[in-house]
């Protein structure tokens, strides 16, 4: 079951932003609802999976709203879910490069652990098995696997250009173990303008989350 606990919220945010976070969570719970009682269809199946992790995200962001790190993080993968989800939602071919990427995916991580594991002088066996698995498993569907989704390249597809740009240095210096961050923790702190500007971001990426919901749930009912 989704749910967003109020007791959840370490430092109360903006209490604006606060209720339209609350409100998409809300409303990605009667999407996932609608969806799941509506005959089967894959574009349906994705789109909740991606409603779920935006439901998750949401809470992460009313959880974590006072750490300018976490909340940058959280902004960031909003802006990334709705690309995604706008994509998956538009366009017929991506959803089977979507689909094709957890293939991808999960080799990628399984050839870094055999890659390590041999180094180390432990056998692969299992997780070669499991590959081979998995590779059949691709072989029997109509999916291929790829790589993921260019997330500049759906930025600019979609009119999002500067907002990429904008997120992707901001976050970078938030996220990451920057000078600016390390060396100025205090100062960034106690000046409050780029934890404010983060959560802005975030605010108006949820309201057009909220839109993209809409106007996938006028189509499923």
């Amino acid at each position: 079951m989704l749910s967003v606990r109020q007791e959840e919220v370490s430092v109360p945010m903006n209490d604006e932003l606060s209720e339209n976070l609350r409100q998409t969570a809300e409303e990605l719970e009667l999407a996932v609802g609608t969806m799941g009682n509506a005959e089967f269809d894959a574009t349906n199946h994705a789109l909740s999976c991606l409603f779920k992790e935006t439901h998750r995200e949401i809470g992460r962001l009313l959880q974590f709203s006072d750490d300018l790190t976490l909340a940058s993080l959280s902004v960031r993968n909003l802006f990334e879910l709705y690309l995604i989800s706008s994509h998956v939602h538009s366009d017929p071919k991506a959803l089977s490069k979507w689909l094709g990427q957890a293939h991808k995916d999960s080799k990628d991580v399984k050839d870094g652990f055999i890659t390590l594991m041999r180094k180390k002088g432990f056998d692969p066996k299992e997780l070669n098995e499991l590959q081979e698995f998995e590779d059949q498993v691709l072989a029997e569907s109509p999916f291929t696997s790829n790589g993921a989704f260019q997330i500049r390249n759906l930025a600019e597809k979609y009119g999002y250009l500067d907002d990429y740009s904008f997120i992707y240095k901001l976050s970078s210096k938030l996220i990451h173990p920057t000078s600016m961050k390390v060396m100025g923790h205090e100062a960034l702190k106690e000046d409050s303008s780029y934890l404010i500007t983060v959560l802005q971001v975030g605010a108006y990426f949820n309201y057009k989350y909220r839109e993209l919901i809409r106007d996938v749930v006028s189509q499923t009912a």
